[in-house]
């Protein structure tokens, strides 16, 4: 496709003329990552699905283990 058709197109119009040449795995990956991204959002923490990078996410969970009390069952 030119700059200059490109140009002429809404965002819309282009996803639209690309995913027509497409090749059907590229479709089905566009796809899923569509549904994944609309999501729950009816859920009240949808907003903040995805906001953490790998990295961020492994370290948070890294520090949850290390720093929240672990509870033994034989305790009590």
């Amino acid at each position: 496709m030119s700059d200059i058709t490109t140009q002429c197109l809404s965002d819309r119009e282009q996803l639209i003329q690309e995913i027509t040449q497409a090749p059907d795995d590229l479709v089905q990956a566009v796809l899923e990552f569509l549904h994944q991204a609309k999501g729950n959002s009816d859920h009240p923490l949808a907003k903040f699905a995805g906001i953490l990078s790998d990295a961020e996410a492994e370290e948070l969970q890294e520090s949850i283990r290390k720093s929240c009390r672990q509870v033994e069952l034989n305790e009590w």
